[in-house]
């Protein structure tokens, strides 16, 4: 956890200890996502992720007053400045989406989900 947020660590991003089946998942929609955009990107498909957070859900509830967990509602905004732009091989994280909006930089938001290529400088 971050100092001071109520945020969890990134399971698509970052490993966590004694979470290997849920964190490999998460790598893996990582992985298909960006694969899937650099197969179908000349065919004029996007393919982009989102990557939630906690959501509490009517099928999987949350405990009332959790900290960090977000409505399926607070989402939306995010997913449709997705589905507006010209976005594939991207993902976003709503949390990261809410701090980049109260900043003025949106943009920012949105991230490439393959590294750069490595160079030696």
């Amino acid at each position: 956890l971050e100092t001071g947020r109520s945020q969890v660590p990134k399971a698509g991003k970052l490993g966590i200890a004694t979470a290997m089946p849920y964190v490999a998942s998460k790598f893996a929609v990582e992985g298909m996502t960006t694969t899937m955009a650099l197969e179908y990107k000349d065919s004029g498909i996007r393919v982009n992720s989102i990557s939630p957070g906690m959501v509490d859900t009517k099928s999987f509830p949350k405990a009332p007053g959790r900290p960090g967990v977000r409505t399926a509602e607070s989402i939306e905004e995010g997913f449709l400045h997705l589905c507006a732009g010209s976005y594939t091989g991207t993902y976003f994280h709503a949390d990261e989406f809410d701090e980049a909006k109260a900043a003025g930089k949106v943009e920012q938001a949105f991230k490439p989900i393959d590294e750069p290529k490595f160079t030696l400088s």
